[in-house]
């Protein structure tokens, strides 16, 4: 059979299909989760666990991989007022690449499921603009002797002494304290590795153990200048995109608060300024990065070319900064039931528990489905800056609508609540705004006309019919265009102005600079409204949907979690206003009060209390109402504002949670405290939105057979064949139409040349080795994808290169072979250039090897 195009799975009748849905939490006890599937209790554990966990799978076990969890040492660059640091030196930081030896992390603590990546891209479509900034670390692999030799000079000159094998300052062991979390057994089994290889070196380590919930507290939601750690073992949901800039620009930047450095833009995790403890040079690359990425943010680039420079720049930078040092990505299989379908892998969110999951998954004829997690949470949710990690998501996702989809294999945008009609878009900032437009103006804290002569990139219309026609909030209300501005204006209100109440440092570096590419809004008609911004891209559909992204923000890392009735923002906002709650853990931390929690027993009380006292009086934001003014249009009678604020405390009362959302399912139990504990959804009757057909494309592995004989010659030409196999399947055919990229390579890593081909009908390629390449060893990568699978996990092959074959006989081994091929590749199409370096790291000798080919600022936490 000859795959071609990729289709989506036979879909239920209605969505979601499964009519509820129970969550087990094993609280972080791998070794239960994984005997509850063994023995068909729960239709899958929803955490990736190396393959040899498993005793033995159920018959039929249907195994899912996909790019799952982003793994890199995170470094504190500081000088700690506690003691000496030695990593407060870049030369120091920098020589940790030497041992955190990425082919041991993947080898033996992925088990072989992974990618290795110097930089924080690994496998998305990025990889391949970032190639000639990434060639030339080439040179970096695992070399202890360099590293001790560099941290040595570095030490030693600032007046550390290294005595019978230990460092010391001052007369003091120089101690390094390694965060170990100890409820993840590959952060905390390559966290051993880690640990020996800087007591090797000579430091001192101290162990500090603790679970995520620690972490959060101690590394994410402390001073970096005045805590003890110095390294920690990161993870990272979320890291996979399209057009993903938002992954540097979240973790490399200060944007993303997810940084323990100041810049002139952004605090050290958004909360403290260090500027003073920072090295001049960590000053600089920190306001470098900063600067491209807010000009990546506010679309400052006129093409395509641009774009891809500044993110080469920051990647650049980045690794060259050295406080994240990436390692690579995770592509452990998660196990499914044989009896269970309708389940997607979501390559952005690298887990099986996604939103199309949500809606297709089926346990056979059963109406019921039952599914193993880690945890329920190892955090707080909250749309300002709750939802953080990667447990309370997961579920989360079931509960809220997101404004956009993603191609389940590739990430790219698909448009889901909204339709859209661009009016205008131009790089340059040209677009008249109308002077009857509204935005919210910072300095007056309120809802105006925009300023005099206000012009923007491009002026796009949204029209939520889709959204209203088809879906309702979770307490029964209709969901309106007060609901989408008041989303605009309390997400302003907490970050654009720190005289606000509701102000948070966190909520300023993670929305800030989006919304500052609004320049203005206006209402078309009680479904469309028209906005304009600064949000250009060079492909149209992104830049849409960006621009929707930065006028409705909210949800930190929880796509569509800012989507909450009008109603219920009141009342959040009267509980940060009043001091009784905070949006950020760290300003919760440093104000001794509430993360914000809509399943705390505490908080929702406090929500449920204002809720009541605003349905007194039938309570509308005088910001709402200012718009209904300005716009001359009704949003929201009082008698709605009342209906709403009824509906909201009624379901607040009925269920125990504020979770009150416009997805596919609805919280209707949540019990952490519970033996075990547990949560359950039941499905949404008011939601009927059906996704398009591009976001329910199943994503699909491919394989490469490559023929290379033991030696070469100029001008030869080899073939190879790609067999892709679908999630969940086991059967694997040839696939027409699959771009391969090749790349010939020195030994050194250095590019020589690069073609990209594409697949003919029976599934094959060819390539054609340089007529002019002299004789010698060199290295050939090869990766394959489509457009709605990619993921580069490019395999390697060594070639020996001999002279060209001079004879004319068509009887040579030679020019038969190069006569067989030539065949196929008339039948496909290529293209050739010089600055495309597909292979990264590793070199795998291998004639035939499996390759896995498959947006935003914030990530989640694991």
């Amino acid at each position: 059979m000859l795959l071609g195009t990729i289709i989506p799975l036979a879909q239920p009748t209605s969505m979601p299909a499964s009519t509820s849905i129970t969550f087990i939490s094993y609280n972080g006890n791998d070794a239960n989760g994984i005997l509850a599937f063994e023995h068909g209790q729960i239709a899958f554990y929803a955490y990736s666990v190396p393959p040899s966990e498993y005793t033995s799978l159920p018959p039929g076990a249907k195994a899912y991989l996909m790019p799952a969890t982003y793994y890199d040492v995170l470094v504190n660059p500081l000088n700690t007022t506690f003691g000496f640091n030695p990593f407060q030196f870049q030369e120091v930081r920098f020589a940790l690449n030497f041992i955190v030896n990425r082919t041991f992390f993947v080898d033996n603590i992925l088990h072989g499921y992974g990618i290795p990546s110097i930089t924080l891209y690994a496998g998305e479509q990025c990889v391949l603009h970032i190639q000639n900034t990434l060639a030339k670390y080439a040179y970096i692999h695992y070399n202890f002797t360099y590293a001790n030799e560099t941290i040595y000079k570095v030490l030693t000159a600032h007046g550390a002494q290294y005595v019978n094998g230990k460092w010391y300052y001052d007369g003091k062991p120089i101690t390094v304290y390694v965060f170990v979390r100890t409820d993840a057994t590959v952060r905390s089994e390559y966290a051993q590795y880690f640990i020996s290889q800087l007591e090797k070196l000579g430091f001192t380590v101290q162990e500090v153990q603790g679970n995520l919930q620690k972490e959060i507290s101690m590394v994410y939601g402390s001073d970096p200048a005045n805590t003890t750690w110095d390294i920690l073992i990161e993870a990272w949901g979320d890291t996979y995109g399209y057009y993903d800039a938002g992954l540097i620009e979240g973790l490399y930047s200060t944007l993303g608060s997810s940084a323990p450095f100041t810049s002139y833009y952004g605090l050290s995790f958004g909360t403290f300024n260090d500027s003073k403890y920072e090295s001049p040079l960590l000053l600089k690359e920190a306001n470098e990065i900063d600067n491209w990425s807010l000009t990546l943010i506010q679309s400052e680039f006129t093409n395509a070319a641009q774009y891809y420079q500044l993110v080469n720049d920051i990647v650049n930078v980045g690794i060259n900064m050295s406080v994240r040092i990436g390692l690579g990505i995770s592509l452990t299989p998660q196990y499914v039931l044989s009896n269970i379908n309708g389940v997607y892998p979501n390559y952005v969110q690298g887990s099986l528990l996604n939103f199309q999951t949500y809606l297709s998954i089926v346990n056979g004829s059963y109406p019921n489905v039952t599914i193993g997690v880690r945890y329920l949470t190892q955090g707080a949710a909250n749309p300002g800056a709750g939802f953080t990690d990667a447990y309370t998501d997961e579920i989360a996702t079931a509960l809220f609508t997101p404004a956009a989809l993603t191609v389940p294999g590739s990430g790219y945008p698909v448009p889901y609540i909204y339709s859209f009609k661009i009016v205008n878009i131009t790089p340059n900032a040209v677009v008249p705004v109308p002077s009857n437009a509204l935005w919210w103006n910072p300095a007056k804290q309120q809802v105006t006309y925009v300023p005099s002569n206000i012009t923007a990139q491009m002026a796009v219309i949204y029209n939520l019919a889709p959204l209203f026609n088809n879906d309702k909030w979770a307490d029964g209300q209709n969901i309106t265009l007060a609901d989408i501005i008041y989303q605009y204006i309390i997400a302003s209100e907490m970050s654009l102005n720190s005289s606000n109440p509701i102000y948070d440092s966190v909520t300023s570096s993670a929305y800030g600079p989006s919304l500052q590419t609004i320049k203005g809004f206006k209402i078309i008609n009680s479904t469309a409204i028209e906005i304009w911004g600064n949000d250009w891209f060079f492909d149209p559909t992104e830049a849409a949907v960006s621009l929707f992204g930065s006028f409705n923000p909210l949800g930190y890392a929880l796509a569509g979690g800012g989507y909450f009735p009008w109603q219920v923002y009141v009342g959040m906002k009267d509980v940060v206003a009043e001091g009784k709650a905070a949006w950020s853990q760290s300003a919760a931390q440093s104000k001794g009060i509430d993360w914000l929690n809509l399943v705390s027993p505490t908080d929702v009380g406090y929500i449920l209390s204002a809720l009541e006292n605003a349905s007194t009086s039938g309570y509308i934001p005088n910001s709402l109402i200012q718009v209904e003014k300005l716009s001359n249009m009704t949003l929201v009678t009082q008698q709605q504002a009342i209906s709403g604020y009824k509906a909201a405390i009624s379901f607040i009362q009925t269920y125990d949670n504020a979770l009150i959302g416009d997805g596919p399912f609805i919280l209707v139990a949540w019990n952490p405290s519970a033996s075990p504990p547990f949560a359950k959804i039941v499905k949404n009757p008011y939601f009927h939105l059906v996704p398009p057909q591009q976001a329910l494309l199943i994503p699909m592995t491919y394989s490469i057979s490559f023929n290379v004989p033991p030696t070469v010659t100029a001008g030869e030409v080899l073939n190879g064949t790609v067999r892709g196999t679908p999630a969940g399947s086991t059967q694997a055919s040839p696939v027409a139409n699959v771009t391969v990229y090749l790349e010939l390579l020195h030994p050194n890593g250095s590019i020589i040349f690069s073609t990209q081909e594409m697949t003919n009908n029976q599934g094959q390629f060819t390539f054609k080795i340089p007529k002019n390449l002299s004789s010698g060893s060199y290295i050939l990568t090869i990766a394959a994808y489509q457009n709605t699978s990619i993921l580069i996990n490019p395999m390697e092959v060594s070639l020996v290169v001999l002279p060209p074959v001079t004879t004319t006989s068509s009887t040579t081994t030679a020019n038969l072979s190069t006569t067989s091929v030539q065949t196929s590749s008339s039948s496909a199409t290529s293209t050739t250039s010089s600055g495309i370096n597909v292979g990264l790291i590793g070199a795998v000798i291998a004639i035939i090897i499996i390759v896995i080919a498959a947006v935003a600022l914030l990530r989640r936490r694991k």
